[in-house]
């Protein structure tokens, strides 16, 4: 991946939180001209953003889970298989998917 490439994802990204932002996000949280934050005070912003955290946690910790599962059937499903022979210095030396 080059940096350009790398750029390319984040804009991605960026361009979903936007397409968020109007459409669930706008539902939830304009009022007009202004956003629901704006009249928030410090102390619910801090808990607001404490609560987006810890379902973040939670969100990471699924992904984990699926990802082992994953990563469980691609070893099963190309047991077997070579592994490739990067050049000296590249990443995915060791089994197929990489050192473990």
């Amino acid at each position: 991946m080059t940096s350009e490439d790398l750029a390319r994802e984040i804009m991605s990204a960026v361009t979903a939180v936007q397409g968020r932002i109007l459409s669930v996000g706008q539902q939830q949280y304009s009022e007009g001209s202004t956003q629901q934050f704006e009249r928030m005070s410090l102390k619910e912003l801090v808990s607001y953003a404490r609560e987006e955290v810890e379902d973040g946690i939670a969100y990471n910790v699924m992904l984990r889970y699926k990802l082992n599962l994953l990563d469980q059937a691609l070893d099963s499903a190309f047991r077997g298989y070579a592994a490739p022979t990067p050049a000296a210095g590249e990443p995915f030396a060791g089994t197929i998917w990489g050192n473990q």
